[in-house]
């Protein structure tokens, strides 16, 4: 039986959502983020802003005093980077009940002309479904959605790579930023699998990316003696377009955060069309 209640953190009133063995709760008055996820009486995995150390002028493209706030939490982007992405969602958030969840929707977002949502509902096997919407209120365009788990840094986040044997054609793709190095000691890769160990004790910040057919990328994280284990799963579309050099899954941290983000097909959308993007969690104590 999931349970539905109102509770606070830092940013204001959230929405908890509960089946009892996992919670999360969801921002109202910014966001929306899933700014909280724990098992049972276990900590809250997400990094929580509450300094607002990650933020950006924006009043460049979206007008003057225009900032926009990373808060914490997982959010829904659009991709390719650039000015355009961080949208400064800095207002109310709706939400309307759903069979097993909820569905997250802002105010649309103006210049850029899309309308977003997040729908979260709560699996039967105990994993729990997320659901990203983008609408196209404009001209015909490229959408891509991109979804971004901010956890807090000093965990181990492992990803699997390709095995198979495709013979004369690559099979594993490893995208790097600009700032990131293949000597940076908090990555270690192998045949059959890519590791991003962050450290809150190591600030210049690092990316990498990746594309595989089918992504399980896996987050464990310690605190107080107490230790967690994050799954984000998606299935990717064989031929589909994605950004950064073919990519659907990308990792970045520094010393306060570790992302963990999976992205969706570069879809043309008419104006009135909507673009999806899904992820199934789980988390668990290990």
């Amino acid at each position: 039986m999931l349970e539905i209640k109102n509770g606070e953190c830092f940013l204001g009133r959230t929405l908890t959502l509960s089946d009892g063995k996992k919670e999360l709760s969801v921002t109202l008055d910014v966001g929306p983020r899933i700014i909280d996820f724990r098992v049972k009486d276990g900590f809250n995995i997400m990094y929580e802003d509450v300094a607002d150390a990650v933020n950006k002028d924006v009043s460049s493209f979206y007008g003057e005093g225009a900032h926009w706030h990373i808060y914490g939490g997982h959010r829904l982007w659009l991709s390719p980077e650039d000015i355009t992405t961080y949208y400064p969602d800095n207002g109310e958030v709706t939400f309307e009940l759903v069979p097993n969840g909820v569905e997250f929707k802002p105010k649309a977002w103006a210049k850029i002309d899309v309308q977003p949502s997040v729908r979260i509902e709560f699996l039967p096997g105990g994993e729990i479904k997320i659901t990203h919407s983008v609408t196209n209120l404009g001209e015909e365009r490229n959408l891509c959605l991109w979804a971004l788990t901010v956890m807090k840094s000093g965990g181990k986040m492992t990803l699997p790579l390709s095995t198979e044997d495709t013979g004369f054609l690559a099979n594993r793709n490893i995208v790097m930023w600009p700032y990131a190095s293949f000597g940076d000691e908090r990555l270690a890769l192998s045949d059959d699998k890519a590791v991003l160990t962050s450290s809150t004790k190591i600030a210049p910040p690092f990316k990498f990316g990746v594309y595989k057919r089918e992504i399980e990328a896996v987050y464990e994280l310690e605190s107080e003696g107490r230790k967690v284990r994050f799954t984000k799963r998606i299935k990717g579309e064989d031929g589909s377009a994605y950004p950064d050099y073919c990519c659907n899954f990308e990792s970045y941290c520094t010393d306060l955060i570790h992302e963990i983000e999976t992205l969706s097909p570069v879809t043309k959308a008419a104006c009135g069309e909507t673009v999806t993007h899904t992820e199934i969690w789980n988390l668990e104590r290990i």
